[in-house]
């Protein structure tokens, strides 16, 4: 899902948008979880590299999910919490090396 960007001044937009996001907090996990991938999109949208962008932010997203529910079944000394928290790690990293390349 990509957002459509309206104005040209974007990273405010963004801003004003993550603001409004953390002081109305969204109805559910889920709702906060589809706004903050709109943010994303807003902020990568105009970006050379968003396709390598998306690849990594959702391999980060998907494994940090996965930790959240191990977390949830297991409790925070769950056995494969080690192996998610590193890949997790890894494609953070991912994303701040793609995003610093643009700079």
């Amino acid at each position: 899902m990509i957002a459509i960007i309206r104005s040209a001044d974007a990273s405010e937009s963004v801003f004003a948008r993550l603001n409004g996001l953390i002081a109305g907090r969204p109805a559910s996990p889920r709702a906060a979880r589809v706004e903050a991938r709109q943010l994303i999109a807003m902020a990568m949208a105009d970006t050379w590299q968003a396709d390598s962008l998306w690849g990594a932010a959702d391999a980060f997203h998907a494994h940090f999910d996965f930790m959240m529910q191990s977390i949830e079944i297991n409790g925070a000394d769950g056995p494969n919490l080690g192996t998610l928290r590193t890949k997790c790690r890894f494609y953070l990293e991912q994303v701040e090396a793609l995003c610093q390349s643009m700079s």
